[in-house]
């Protein structure tokens, strides 16, 4: 099943009230998820991720279908030749930030610290690979 993923694009904000402040909080306190996060610093499938955070492949796609729904994993296709495309994964953020104010909490996550001149190459969830 296609999942339409948030794009890094910029900032994302989720304030209260919001289901995305929840859920990224959420997927914060999992450990299975900050593992896929770690791992997913270049584009790779569910299984690749899987073999990479030593989880099981039934719950690499649980979590990954969980980060999926927050701006913090990006879904991405990689074309094979054969056409046996796959879904990958990257890190959606390179920072976030908790701001405690008088109208509750506020979560930004930005991915603009990524490197200008490689996103000026890349195009956003699509690879070649």
């Amino acid at each position: 099943m296609k999942r339409n993923a948030p794009q890094a694009t910029g900032p994302t904000t989720a304030t209260e009230g919001d289901e995305t402040l929840d859920d990224t909080f959420e997927a914060l306190a999992d450990p299975d998820c900050r593992a896929i996060l770690g791992a997913a610093d270049t584009a790779m499938t569910t299984s690749e991720l899987a073999e990479a955070c030593d989880i099981a492949l039934s719950t690499a796609y649980r979590k990954v279908e969980r980060l999926s729904e927050t701006p913090l994993l990006v879904e991405g296709v990689r074309f094979d030749p054969d056409g046996d495309h796959a879904a990958e994964y990257t890190r959606g953020a390179t920072d976030a930030t908790i701001e405690l104010g008088e109208s509750g909490v506020t979560l930004t996550v930005d991915d603009s610290a990524a490197d200008p001149v490689s996103a000026a190459f890349d195009t956003t969830g699509v690879s070649a690979d």
